[in-house]
């Protein structure tokens, strides 16, 4: 089997309960496709490669399983709320917030409930499509990167379960305790390095050793033609229009005034400037979808969920780039 046209990647941020708005768009993607080509396909099944970080990670495994795009919007929708409710919250102090200040605002275990459910004894030699999720080591602060078999010297790991791949690339800082994969130990979200996993993705898109499993031949000699070469597209969880916190107060806070908003000041800060880099390295055959939320929203926001769903729909340059390259 080989496929004409460029190496296709998905790239998906991380954000917490947002997550939801990036399943949204990507299950719209998924309809818009399946019309538009009279066949109904898996949406990771149409892409070479996919990329997440944190709650992106989730859905770039489910995709990357043959799950499709409305299947992982009904986990998030029947797992978000258990995940972040009020029997996962630490019960240190009866509130959540001074829980924080000691330890992880919340228990993993409905978590890890959830990717057992979702992923089973699934490892990442198991998937259909070529991943890389983001995670941090917590010993010297470096990325730990979890990659399926795309290179050789990927091999040695490949068999690292789903679920400890999930519950290390979404251990948030104050939200849950960090994790320990088969091979690594204090692992912690990849947002801390790459909440925008979309440079990490173009760059390993050339160290491919071989085709992806699609057939597409990979990308050789990055210098070159690399707009012809790769298509991306990045998904979002939402640009924070009006910031969770007090600026007026932050603008001369100290460390306790930061303790809960720094966080998130780096998150947004860091796929900002990732998505401006990719856009001048790919100009047009790169596209990114990230809904402008009306309302503040944090990462463990449930409250504010439903909101998300009238932000997912696809404008006429998000249908028009689909429609040039599927």
């Amino acid at each position: 089997m080989s496929n004409s046209g460029p190496f296709k990647i998905l790239s998906l941020d991380g954000g917490g309960v947002r997550g939801y708005l990036s399943a949204k768009v990507l299950a719209n993607a998924e309809i818009h496709l399946d019309r538009k080509t009279g066949e109904s396909k898996p949406l990771g099944q149409r892409f070479d490669f996919i990329a997440g970080t944190s709650t992106g990670g989730l859905i770039a495994m489910g995709l990357a399983c043959g799950k499709t795009a409305e299947e992982v919007l009904n986990f998030y929708d029947e797992w978000i709320p258990r995940i972040f409710g009020k029997q996962s919250q630490a019960r240190r102090l009866g509130s959540k917030w001074l829980a924080r200040l000691f330890g992880p605002a919340y228990r993993n275990a409905e978590l890890r409930q959830s990717l057992e459910e979702f992923f089973g004894d699934k490892t990442l030699r198991d998937l259909l499509t070529d991943v890389l999720i983001t995670s941090v080591s917590l010993q010297n602060a470096k990325p730990r990167l979890h990659k399926s078999e795309y290179a050789t010297r990927n091999h040695e790991r490949s068999d690292e379960r789903l679920v400890d791949v999930g519950l290390a690339s979404s251990a948030a800082p104050t939200f849950f305790p960090a994790h320990a994969t088969k091979y690594s130990h204090h692992l912690i979200d990849g947002g801390i390095c790459a909440n925008n996993p979309a440079m990490m993705a173009l760059i390993d898109a050339f160290q491919f050793e071989h085709s992806s499993r699609r057939g597409t031949p990979r990308p050789e000699d990055i210098n070159a033609n690399i707009r012809e070469k790769v298509m991306l597209l990045s998904v979002g969880t939402g640009q924070q229009g009006q910031a969770p916190y007090d600026i007026d107060r932050l603008a001369h806070g100290g460390l306790i005034h930061w303790a809960r908003p720094v966080s998130d000041t780096l998150l947004e800060a860091q796929s900002m400037a990732v998505h401006f880099q990719v856009q001048f390295i790919l100009d047009d055959s790169y596209f990114r979808i990230n809904p402008l939320l009306t309302f503040p929203m944090e990462l463990d926001g449930v409250g504010e969920v439903n909101k998300l769903k009238n932000l997912a729909s696809l404008d006429k340059g998000a249908t028009e780039f689909l429609d040039r390259y599927f």
